[in-house]
């Protein structure tokens, strides 16, 4: 491995992997690495290993119109100025119009540490990145010119905002309460619910649309560093908004293998602590810890015999984690036919290209053909 090489920043983007798909993601990586004739093994193979594996290989063949490139890389541009500017967004972790499968590019992003459940600011803030492709395409484009690529994002949206109001009793209008739309509703309540679920939409579209208008200069500047870069780690997506270019990489040039790996594979900020975490942990560091009873020693314990075990024990409490990531907790990659959301917001599945179903984040969307 070489010194850069991340593994927790590498598992927060593999939730629910198998044994096997750990082992063929590093072999992967191993074989990149080897067929470049580099010496150890970057985070650059890793990441390149994982994204292959999640969401298909890269489709370097695919002939595309600089019209449509140039559509794509200011829809991406959108989510990814959004999720970086909007409070309780995940900071973003690869930004890209590399075409896989049917997505002509995508927004990722990590989560800051495992997390079983969404609050209502990071429910809000995932809605306003959806909007961003959609509101990037119209404030650059006009309103004529919008395209089908945010289909996904639409869908993704609204399934999460009826989620809000239907599911987890975060609507005013509506009140806490649990509708289930399975069941006959009646037209007062189902007109209630589908009102606030486009109030939701409308509020979180006008957002991102104030947002994206207030940095139109970065909106430019991003999209045009997508348009020389290709791809772009969430450091770089920072850098290129502060400076307009990236440092030691050539734009539009065919860069050495040892080059490439050098590339910087960062988030666009470093891990937090979970909040509600901390705030436990700094209850606890300032509660004065009471004087221990006075009590005899105990008798030292028995050595172990040689038939028994001495190597800890774990428990199946400490796999959880893995299987059971929320959306909040995983890789959110943007394309519509590796994501489909569900309808619980806060569990989303990739499709991987063996078929199987691999737990991730939400989906902001991406770019790609309107289903049939």
């Amino acid at each position: 491995m070489d010194s850069d090489v991340d593994l927790e920043q590498l598992a927060r983007g593999t939730p629910g992997f198998s044994g096997a798909e750990l082992f063929n993601l590093m072999n992967q990586a191993a074989l990149k690495a080897s067929v470049e004739g580099l010496k150890a093994v970057p985070m650059s193979s890793l990441e390149y290993a994982k994204d292959k594996i999640m969401m298909g290989a890269e489709r370097k063949s695919a002939i595309i119109s600089p019209e449509t490139m140039k559509m794509t890389a200011f829809h991406e541009a959108g989510h990814a100025l959004v999720a970086l500017k909007t409070d309780g967004a995940d900071p973003i972790h690869k930004a890209t119009i590399m075409p896989r499968g049917r997505a002509l590019g995508m927004v990722m992003q990590l989560p800051d540490g495992d997390q079983t459940s969404m609050s209502r600011k990071q429910m809000l803030a995932r809605l306003d990145v959806c909007m961003g492709g959609r509101v990037a395409e119209e404030v650059v484009f006009g309103h004529e010119n919008v395209t089908s690529g945010a289909s996904s994002d639409i869908q993704q949206a609204t399934r999460l905002a009826r989620a809000m109001v239907t599911k987890y009793g975060l609507s005013d209008k509506v009140g806490i309460q649990f509708i289930d739309e399975k069941q006959s509703l009646s037209s007062s309540k189902q007109q209630e619910v589908d009102q606030e679920v486009y109030d939701l939409l409308q509020s979180s579209y006008n957002r991102a649309k104030t947002l994206l208008l207030k940095y139109r200069k970065e909106l430019d500047s991003l999209a045009q560093g997508l348009l020389d870069y290709e791809s772009l780690s969430g450091s770089e997506v920072v850098e290129v908004i502060q400076h307009g270019k990236l440092a030691n990489v050539t734009p539009n040039g065919v860069m050495s293998p040892a080059a490439q790996a050098k590339r910087s594979q960062r988030p666009s900020r470093p891990m937090q602590a979970i909040a509600a975490l901390s705030a436990t942990a700094g209850a606890e560091s300032s509660t004065p810890a009471a004087a221990p009873p006075s009590t005899p020693a105990p008798s030292p314990a028995p050595a172990p015999s040689a038939s028994v075990a001495t190597s800890p024990v774990i428990s199946n409490t400490t796999k959880v984690s893995a299987s059971t990531t929320s959306s909040a907790s995983a890789s959110s990659i943007m394309a519509d036919k590796l994501l489909p959301p569900v309808d619980n917001a806060a569990n989303s599945a990739a499709s991987g290209t063996n078929g199987t179903s691999i737990p991730s984040a939400k989906a902001t969307s991406n770019r790609g053909p309107p289903k049939a």
